[in-house]
């Protein structure tokens, strides 16, 4: 069996201060490539979108007229 020793707990203010540290040495992005790289997340979501709306409404033309049959209409009643 194998004992692995835990580092010293810290408090919530020594953690707060030495995540802040680590986040001042991050480097940001521009706003112009936030808006570019969201822009282009969109795009190809609204892409894929409309490839699975397509899809879906040929796989189900495809399996209501071919396969199943397409639906019969009923006979107005005359009087």
């Amino acid at each position: 069996m194998t004992t692995t020793t835990r580092a010293p707990r810290q408090s919530p203010v020594e953690f707060s201060r030495e995540a802040w540290q680590e986040l001042r040495k991050v480097t940001w992005p521009s706003r112009e490539t936030v808006l570019r790289l969201t822009l282009i997340v969109l795009v190809i979501s609204a892409l894929i979108a409309v490839y699975i709306f397509a899809f879906d409404n040929v796989f189900t033309i495809v399996i209501t007229n071919g396969i199943v049959g397409g639906p019969t209409a009923t006979p107005v009643p005359t009087q």
